[in-house]
């Protein structure tokens, strides 16, 4: 048995390190599958160890803000009723009630729509030349579709993805006394203009996602109007930030690897596939958290219950014991199979409308550029949890 002061450790909190973060997990994954940092909280590292943990149901959802210090307060008590913040049984109620609105045939039934958005977004872009796709395309991708298929007025839109961008700055809300105002005053806005949503939609039903969440029922039980709000901004502070992450990623990476477009334009399926490994190649969730019910143990650690632990996805992403080749981009791996989204309870309910926002924004681009330049090498942003380049300077030449 190892104790948690004697695992390698990672110091994840110098600025330094969120601009190269493999060269320190791959030193410490090379020692152990989990490490600790210099405060002394446990990572765990490896890939098979992630994933058994994420599907050992003695493990529960962390209430990540608390750890980051902030219990209490607006933004606080938003954050303990999202149900991605809950186990069983609020976790299991709320996930029944909306699944079928996030399955696979649901989502491909909205594709046509995410596609149109992604052409226009790119389209944008090619005529205006050079421009931070980070604050155009990445940005506007993910707040649109949801916009969309949430059916929000045209005139409301624009204050819609303000609120969006606001709501995901979240976990910055636990150190920074402006950003939580920021936050709060965003969940404010947003709790009162979803409310007024529902209760015109109830009045309409419609074939729009809000119109199936009201609709949504599971032995007669239905969401509470306040459980239709909260689910809406949990969907929007899940699905932005990380879509956002991952498209900026999706489009830097086709300078360097221009043959991801060749694939696309000659295989059907190489857009899923190619998604895949940047999902992989790039996990944008830096860490996810769980807390052992009882005494647990992995990989030779003893976890006293109610210890958080922090599964790191670019490590599990980059494990050499399960991807050959872990840090070369590769077109054609076809098993990538990467923990981005999670497993077991809590794998992300998003998943395959987020995986289809990138496929169409990568069929975008093969159908409409010929070439890409990356103006300015990016920078990550520091402490992200949600990792994104702070922007991406690019140009496009038009096919």
């Amino acid at each position: 048995m190892m104790e948690i002061g004697e695992l390698p450790v990672i110091n994840i909190h110098e600025p330094e390190f969120w601009q190269s973060i493999y060269p320190d997990l791959h030193r410490a994954l090379d020692q152990h599958p989990c490490a600790q940092t210099i405060d002394g909280a446990l990572y765990v590292l490896g890939y098979d160890e992630v994933d058994a943990v994420l599907k050992d149901r003695r493990f529960l959802a962390a209430d990540l803000l608390a750890m980051m210090g902030l219990n209490e307060g607006p933004v606080w008590e938003w954050w303990t009723r999202v149900m991605f913040s809950n186990n069983d049984p609020i976790h299991g109620r709320l996930r029944k009630l909306v699944n079928r609105a996030f399955t696979p045939p649901q989502v491909e039934r909205k594709r046509e729509t995410i596609r149109t958005i992604a052409r226009n977004l790119l389209g944008e872009v090619v005529a205006a030349g050079s421009v931070d796709v980070m604050a155009t395309v990445a940005h506007n991708l993910p707040s649109m579709v949801m916009a969309t298929l949430l059916d929000i007025p045209e005139s409301d839109r624009e204050q819609f993805a303000r609120w969006t961008t606001d709501i995901g700055l979240a976990f910055g809300a636990a150190t920074d006394p402006v950003v939580r105002a920021q936050v709060e005053q965003a969940l404010a806005g947003l709790d009162a203009y979803v409310a007024g949503l529902v209760e015109d939609r109830r009045g309409r039903v419609g074939t729009d996602l809000l119109s199936e969440l009201i609709v949504a029922e599971e032995a007669g039980d239905k969401l509470s109007t306040r459980e239709l709000i909260d689910m809406v901004e949990n969907l929007l502070f899940a699905g932005h930030d990380t879509t956002r992450g991952s498209a900026g990623v999706l489009l830097a990476l086709m300078e360097t690897h221009p043959e991801m477009l060749d694939a696309v334009r000659t295989e059907d399926e190489a857009a899923k596939t190619i998604v895949e490994e940047i999902l992989r190649y790039e996990a944008i969730t830096f860490a996810t958290s769980r807390c052992p019910d009882r005494l647990v143990e992995v990989a030779g650690v003893e976890i006293e219950a109610g210890t958080p632990v922090a599964l790191c996805m670019p490590a599990a992403s980059r494990d050499p014991r399960r991807y050959p080749e872990p840090d070369r981009f590769d077109v054609g791996r076809k098993d990538a199979n990467p923990p981005t989204f999670g497993a077991g309870a809590h794998y992300c309910i998003g998943a395959w409308l987020a995986r289809a926002e990138l496929q169409e924004l990568l069929r975008a681009a093969a159908d409409l550029l010929s070439g890409v330049a990356v103006e300015e090498e990016p920078q990550w942003t520091p402490f992200a949890f949600i990792r994104r380049y702070d922007s991406l300077q690019m140009r496009f030449d038009a096919a």
